[in-house]
């Protein structure tokens, strides 16, 4: 399940809350108006009931047999158990977001614009 949707852009409480939930949950810090990195985060994150929902719908045991223990994900601050769930967040899928939204986006009109002027 994926975190419920929640108005970050429009609410300043509630993506003040966000923010100071992942530092304080998964050592995340995101400045209260970063919205775009705040929303990349929150797409970031997964609940699931169990940690036995965990292992099955990700493959984390098959795909990480070395780090697959509970107290390690805590330790390591890649799942933590919040309102008796397991919220687990993608920092590769969060790398990998940032790395996005800095590349710069062109459309084809913006590319035949560009060459016209040469």
């Amino acid at each position: 399940m994926l975190v419920p949707t929640i108005e970050i852009r429009e609410n300043s409480l509630i993506r003040y809350s966000f923010k100071r939930m992942l530092e304080r949950e998964f050592d995340l810090s995101i400045p209260e108006d970063d919205v775009s990195r705040l929303e990349l985060a929150k797409s970031c994150i997964e609940i699931y009931e169990t940690e036995q929902e965990f292992y099955e719908k990700t493959g984390w045991k098959r795909d990480n047999p070395e780090a697959a223990g509970f107290p390690y994900l805590k330790e390591q601050r890649i799942c933590r158990k919040i309102e008796g769930k397991i919220w687990y967040f993608s920092e590769l899928r969060y790398e990998e977001g940032l790395k996005e939204m800095m590349q710069p986006k062109c459309d084809q009109n913006t590319i035949e614009l560009h060459l016209q002027r040469y």
